[in-house]
């Protein structure tokens, strides 16, 4: 009995790997890919946000968001994520205190929060 439930485990083992092989699991959820961060945008987050939200980037930052993993993200997630950015840095939590102090001409300015903002609303998915 046992050399047969072995036998039976090696056979759905490899049955299992051979179908993840030739059909491999995708990592992605909820719909689909999103849109790429619009070049104006970018040009704010490279001065901002990128050392610490892409990688090798603070291991904290890129819990919350990864912007080179920007394009994975399903459109809602994306809408969250923007919305979250206009927030924070509406709100002066980001860039961070030590940020601001280091790199003072990182800092976003008035326009280019609004700048965020104004795209984060416009990326917002409307429930029906």
């Amino acid at each position: 009995m046992k050399k047969l439930t072995r036998i039976a485990l090696t056979v759905a083992s490899v049955t299992f790997i051979t179908a993840l092989i030739i059909n491999p699991v995708s990592a992605k959820k909820g719909g689909g890919v999103g849109k790429p961060i619009p070049d104006g945008i970018m040009k704010i987050a490279q001065k901002s946000c990128v050392n610490c939200h892409t990688e090798p980037g603070n291991f904290l930052a890129l819990s919350h968001l990864n912007l080179g993993k920007w394009d994975s993200y399903s459109p809602a997630k994306q809408a969250s994520k923007a919305k979250a950015m206009c927030d924070k840095v509406t709100k002066g939590k980001m860039p961070p205190k030590n940020f601001r102090e280091n790199h003072p001409d990182g800092v976003p300015s008035k326009e280019e929060i609004k700048t965020i903002c104004d795209w984060a609303e416009s990326i917002q998915i409307t429930k029906k």
